[in-house]
């Protein structure tokens, strides 16, 4: 037996990332884009892992994205299987999500196993409900999110899945939306391998989703990553689908290959600031970094998505580096879509020695010493700048009048 499928996960559409109208047009191009790959390469089936959607509250544009890309397998005579993400579920008290509506509409199977009184029953696709399907020797099992309750569920159907019938199935593929363990280091809440492994017995092929990470394992763990970037520590991640071929007579009994999505281009600029000693110097320090980094710009026809770290300890006042004006240097640069700043910055250390017996000036005298030392531009006149803040203090509390105070600032200043 022979056959073919592509496996898609965490497709996301209705996400408008960044509030820009553009980024929800490319979630929605990249899942097309997927459909008509998988139309173009005659496949049988097309599998969808989880989160097709960003929200379970999605607008009418979203939806009609979603029945295009469907409408599209169905003329190709496609069959769409998915189960419910996190993102794809009903809101609080709702019982019915867009996903159920989209299978009641015969655009999609929505798979999931029947819980009655904390047994798992693994009935077969009904035409409206089910946790299995058959089509032509390869049977599709499907669990959606569960959260936590995803270990017992898993281990309660093992011993469900040892005695299905199985006589006229050759190629057998759980599809589920849960994360595994190691796969992101620092994310809780993935299964291990330990405890998936007994799954290997009645699965050929674990079609994965939740993970925004691709990665694939020991020949039958399968988790695709999104078609488009959905954070900026994502960038780097070469997300996609795969495309699966299956011939039971070989050994193994499928090939699986990678297939990276069109995505548009992210890219993050980290700009150390301790070497630098005005603002100015930021700027040129900038200007030059993204003269560089021209050349290493993707060459896709779509406008990226820029943003700039700034890190370090300033030698000066943190209120001097104007971000717009970094934003107007990025986007006369790298013509970019979106341009995020991120300030980090930190202003350098100081200590008030709290240990010397110090008047109430002295210690006034040394804490505006130390902010003014912070800054380049003025800490060559330190003790001048901090006598004369002082006394401007001193006038201003006096009542001294403002033009008083204007004539001094002027004259101390020179």
């Amino acid at each position: 037996m022979t056959a073919s499928f592509v496996h898609l996960a965490d497709i996301h559409l209705g996400y408008q990332q960044y509030g820009h109208a553009e980024r929800f047009n490319d979630f929605g191009r990249s899942f097309l884009s997927a459909v008509q790959y998988a139309v173009e390469n005659q496949v049988g089936l097309v599998l969808i892992s989880g989160d097709l959607f960003h929200k379970s509250a999605i607008d009418p544009p979203t939806l009609l994205q979603a029945v295009s890309g469907l409408q599209q397998l169905q003329e190709a005579g496609i069959a769409a299987i998915a189960v419910a993400g996190n993102h794809d579920r009903p809101r609080y008290r709702d019982r019915f999500s867009w996903l159920d509506y989209l299978a009641e509409r015969g655009h999609l199977v929505l798979l999931s196993p029947v819980f009655d009184e904390e047994q798992i029953r693994l009935p077969p696709w009904d035409g409206s409900a089910g946790a299995y399907i058959d089509i032509d020797g390869v049977r599709i099992y499907g669990v959606p999110y569960l959260g936590a309750s995803i270990r017992p569920v898993l281990a309660g159907m093992l011993d469900v899945l040892a005695d299905q019938d199985k006589d006229e199935v050759e190629f057998t593929v759980l599809i589920a939306h849960f994360g595994l363990e190691g796969e992101m280091p620092g994310v809780p809440g993935g299964l291990s391998h330990n405890e998936i492994a007994p799954l290997r017995d009645c699965v050929d092929y674990l079609a994965l989703g939740h993970w925004h990470k691709p990665f694939e394992r020991e020949g039958w763990i399968y988790n695709p990553g999104t078609l488009e970037t959905c954070a900026l520590d994502q960038y780097g991640w070469q997300g996609g689908f795969y495309h699966a071929a299956v011939d039971t007579e070989s050994d193994p009994k499928h090939t699986a290959r990678h297939i990276r999505s069109r995505r548009r281009p992210f890219h993050r600029l980290i700009i150390p600031v301790d070497e630098y000693t005005t603002p100015q110097d930021v700027y040129d320090g900038l200007r030059a970094r993204l003269e560089a980094e021209k050349s290493t710009i993707s060459s896709s026809d779509l406008a990226p998505v820029v943003e700039v770290t700034l890190e370090g300890v300033l030698a000066f006042d943190r209120g001097s580096l104007d971000t717009s004006h970094i934003q107007e240097e990025v986007n006369e640069a790298l013509r970019p879509l979106i341009v995020r700043v991120r300030n980090n910055t930190r202003p350098s250390d100081f200590e008030i020695p709290f240990d010397q017996r110090l008047s109430r000036r002295e210690l006034e005298h040394k804490v505006l010493s130390d902010l003014i030392l912070r800054d380049s531009r003025y800490r060559d006149r330190v003790e001048v700048w901090a006598e004369l803040m002082t006394d401007v203090k001193t006038m201003a509390l006096a009542g001294s009048p403002p033009e008083a105070i204007v004539a001094t600032m002027r004259q101390r200043a020179l």
